[in-house]
C-alpha cells in the first residue's frame, strides 16, 4: 500500500506539471515506482523447493521435524524406516541401495524389525543382538553350563525379520574365534553340525510359506557361506537339526540392489500463515523398465504445527459414581513431563490435520487448502534393480490466499448423454474472521478455468451477486474454458455463469480453478458444495460439481451411430459417392483404440477405414469405397464393424453397406 501511494503521488506530480525538466524527473520517478509495484506483485507468490543445494533432501525442507509414532516415543527423522538413499546420486533420493559386500544383518535391530529365537524362551535377547552387531565376543549359545547341564540344541530356530523386503544374495554364519581371532573365546569347533536355512519375502503364512535355501546334515565347516539367488527377503530362518551343542557368533546377511519399498517424509512445512498451494511438481526418473516401479506422493495439511495428539488421562467419576477416563491433548512438552501413569496414547490429530491425500505431478493438492502447515510423503516401490529416483520437488504458494474457501456447484446434475445441454455454474467466495470478528485478508480472484472434457459451444450470462458483469472468454478447447472478469474479494460473493455442451461420460465432473492475474501461477481449487439455490430440483444435499447420465446409458462406450446411406455408388456423379460416418465415444477416461473395419461376406477383413486412439466425444470421417491401395472394392455387399477397446472390455457395433457401380 505504501508503494502504491508513493507511486500515485509521483504520477500526480508528473501529470500536473508540464516543464520538461520536472517531467524528466517525474518520468524517472514513475519508472522507479512501477518497478517497486511490480516487485510487490511478483513477491506475492513464493516457491518452496526441496532437493536444491540450499535445501537438500537430508534437510527435510528446513521446517518442523516430522512426527512419526514409534510405540510411546516419537521418531523425527525424514526416513522413519531408514530406507532412503541420499548419497548414491548427488541431489537425488531413491530407495536404499546395498552393495554386494555390505552386511545388512544389523537392520533387524531397527524399528519394526527383530531377531528372535522362539524355542529357547526369554533371557537370550542380548546374545541374539550380539549375532548381528559385529561383536566378536558375544554369541548366541546352546551349550551346557553349570547352571543348565542339559541343553537342547535340536530344532532351535534363529529368526531374522527385517520388517520389509530387502535384497539378499549371500548368508554367512560362524562361531567365535573363526573370522575374527579371539583367543579368549576358543570356540571355533562349536559350529552348527546340521542346519536348514529358510527365507521368505513376506511374513510366513499359509499363503506365503518359507522357501528352503539349503539343508546340510553333515556340516564340517565352522564358517558356513551360502550363496542365495538374488531376491527379496523379509524373513530369514536358521534352524539347527542336530542335538549337538553350538554357538553362533555372527549371522551375516549380504544385501544387493534397492529396497523394495521406501518412504520419505518432508518436514512439516510452515508457510507463515494460511496459504494457497499451487501446482505441485517434481522430477522423477525410472531406473530400469518403468513399468516395474512406481512413486506415489501424498500430502496432508494442518492448522497447527503438529499432526499428533499428546493425550493426558484425566480420571474422575460420573454422576452415578462410576469411574471415567478422558483424554486431553496437552502438547508434547507437557506430555513427556507427565508421570507415565497419566500418559494416554499418542494419536493422530484428525481435528487440526487432514488425512493423507494423493497428489499427481503437475496437479493441485486435494487436501484442504488454504492452511498454514503442509507435509508431503513419497513412497517408492520397485524391484532389485528397477526403481524410481526423485530429483527436485517444488510448489508455489500464495499467502494470504485467494480465498478461504471457494464453493462450486453445477445444475442440472442429471442429463441425457450425447444431447446438447445447458448448465448453470456458480462459485461462492468465503472468508473467515479473526478472534475480534475482523475479516482476514485475501487476494481474491479474477479468472476461472472450468474443466468440461469436451468443447463448450457457448459461455454467457456471467453474473456477480445477480448482476451482469463484463467478462472475457480467454479460451475454449476440448478440455474446458477460461474466462476473466473484475476482481472478486467480497465475503459470500456469488459468481454465476451459463454454458452449453453435451455429456459423454457418466459422472462428468466440472472441476474448476480460480486465479488472481497478479499471481497467475498459483490457482486455488473450487470445492464442490452448496453454492446457491438454483430453484426447483436443486437438492442442497446433492449439491456438487458432478453430472450424471440416466442409468440405461451407463456403461456404453459408443452412443449414437449415423451413416449417410446404406448404399455406395462411387462412380463420380456426386450421388452416394462416399460414406459419411458419425458416432460418439462415451465413458472412457483415457484414449482407447477405436476402429471402423470393412469385411466381405466371407468374413475376411478387406479394409480398415478408420483407426485411432480416441477420448470421449464425437467422431466423424469419410470412406470412398476404396481399399488401402486406392482401388475400388468390387461391387457387392459388405459389412462394417465399429470397435472400441477399453481397459475393461471391448464394445462392437456392426452394419451392412452395398457397393454398386
Amino acid at each position: 500500500k505504501h508503494a502504491l501511494s508513493l507511486c500515485e503521488r509521483g504520477v500526480g506530480r508528473l501529470m500536473g506539471q508540464l516543464k520538461i525538466k520536472v517531467c524528466r524527473r517525474s518520468a524517472w520517478f514513475l519508472l522507479l515506482c512501477l518497478l517497486v509495484v511490480e516487485g510487490v506483485e511478483a513477491q506475492r507468490a513464493r516457491t518452496f523447493i526441496l532437493g536444491s543445494p540450499s535445501t537438500p533432501w537430508r534437510s527435510g525442507g528446513r521446517g518442523i521435524d516430522p512426527k512419526v509414532r514409534n510405540g510411546v516415543s516419537i521418531d523425527t527423522t525424514n526416513s522413519p524406516d531408514n530406507s532412503i538413499e541420499f548419497d548414491r546420486r548427488s541431489g537425488w533420493i531413491s530407495p536404499l541401495f546395498f552393495e554386494e559386500r555390505e552386511n545388512v544383518a544389523s537392520r533387524v535391530l531397527e524399528r519394526g524389525a527383530s531377531i528372535t529365537s522362539p524355542d529357547v524362551g526369554r533371557g537370550f535377547e542380548a546374545e541374539l543382538r550380539g549375532t548381528v552387531n559385529g561383536s566378536p565376543t558375544v554369541a548366541f549359545t546352546r551349550k551346557p553350563t553349570a547352571f543348565e547341564p542339559e541343553v537342547n540344541a535340536r530344532n532351535v530356530r534363529v529368526i531374522l525379520d527385517f520388517g520389509t523386503a530387502i535384497g539378499v544374495q549371500r548368508v554367512r554364519f560362524y562361531p567365535r574365534n573363526t573370522v575374527v581371532p579371539t583367543a579368549t573365546h576358543p570356540f571355533q569347533n562349536d559350529f552348527l553340525r546340521a542346519f536348514e536355512l529358510w527365507i521368505n519375502p513376506e511374513r510366513t503364512s499359509l499363503a506365503s510359506p518359507d522357501i528352503l535355501v539349503e539343508r546340510n546334515v553333515e556340516n564340517e565347516e565352522p564358517i558356513v557361506d551360502i550363496a542365495v539367488p538374488p531376491q527379496y527377503v523379509r524373513i530369514l530362518r536358521l534352524k539347527s537339526l542336530a542335538n549337538v551343542p553350538f554357538e553362533i557368533d555372527e549371522i551375516e546377511v549380504y544385501g544387493t540392489g534397492y529396497l523394495q519399498r521406501a518412504t520419505y517424509l518432508t518436514d512439516i512445512i510452515d508457510l507463515g500463515q494460511r496459504a494457497t498451494i499451487g501446482l505441485v511438481r517434481w522430477v522423477e526418473e525410472a531406473l530400469g523398465e518403468a513399468e516395474f516401479s512406481s512413486l506415489s506422493v501424498r500430502v496432508r495439511t494442518g492448522t497447527d504445527p503438529t499432526p499428533l495428539r499428546y493425550n493426558q488421562v484425566e480420571r474422575g467419576t460420573d454422576a452415578g459414581g462410576n469411574p471415567t477416563r478422558d483424554l486431553v491433548d496437552i502438547g508434547p512438552d507437557a506430555y513427556f513431563a507427565l508421570d507415565p501413569f497419566d500418559r494416554g496414547p499418542i494419536s493422530e490429530d484428525d481435528v487440526h490435520w487432514s488425512t493423507w491425500r494423493p497428489v499427481a505431478n503437475g496437479d493441485l493438492i486435494t487436501a484442504p487448502s488454504p492452511r498454514r502447515y503442509a507435509q508431503f510423503q513419497f513412497e517408492f516401490e520397485g524391484e532389485l534393480f528397477r526403481t524410481r529416483s526423485l530429483d527436485q520437488f517444488e510448489f508455489d504458494y500464495l499467502s494470504p490466499p485467494l480465498a478461504d474457501r471457494l464453493v462450486g456447484e453445477v445444475f442440472p446434475r442429471l442429463t441425457q448423454a450425447e444431447e446438447p445441454a445447458t448448465f448453470r455454474y456458480a462459485v461462492r467466495l468465503e472468508r473467515i474472521v479473526d478472534a475480534e470478528g475482523n475479516l482476514l485478508p485475501i487476494y481474491g480472484f479474477d479468472r476461472l478455468e472450468v474443466d468440461t472434457n469436451v468443447a463448450t459451444t457457448d459461455v454467457r450470462e456471467v453474473k456477480l451477486n445477480g448482476e451482469q458483469i463484463d467478462f472475457s472468454i480467454e479460451f475454449i478447447n476440448e478440455d474446458g474454458f477460461g474466462l476473466s472478469f473484475p476482481l472478486i474479494t467480497e465475503d459470500q460473493a456469488l459468481l454465476e455463469l451459463t454454458f452449453d455442451l453435451p455429456i459423454f461420460r457418466f459422472g462428468t465432473t466440472f472441476s474448476s480453478r480460480a486465479f488472481n492475474r497478479a499471481a497467475a501461477g498459483v490457482p486455488q481449487a473450487v470445492v464442490g458444495g452448496n453454492a446457491v439455490d438454483f430453484g426447483p430440483g436443486d437438492d442442497d444435499a446433492l449439491s456438487d460439481l458432478a453430472v450424471s447420465i440416466p442409468k440405461p446409458q451407463i456403461g456404453k462406450l459408443i452412443g449414437e451411430i449415423r451413416t449417410n446411406s446404406r448404399f455406395l455408388t462411387p462412380n463420380g456423379d456426386g450421388i452416394n459417392d462416399r460414406l459419411d460416418v458419425f458416432f460418439n465415444v462415451l465413458q472412457i477416461t483415457e484414449p482407447a483404440p477405436v476402429s471402423f473395419e470393412i469385411y466381405d461376406i466371407a468374413g475376411h477383413r478387406v479394409h480398415t477405414a478408420f483407426a485411432a486412439d480416441l477420448g470421449i466425444g464425437p467422431v466423424e470421417f469419410v470412406w470412398f469405397g476404396r481399399s488401402k491401395n486406392g482401388l475400388l472394392l468390387l461391387p457387392g455387399t459388405y459389412f462394417w464393424v465399429l470397435r472400441v477397446q477399453s481397459d475393461a472390455f471391448e464394445e462392437v457395433h456392426s452394419g451392412s453397406i452395398a457397393i454398386a457401380y
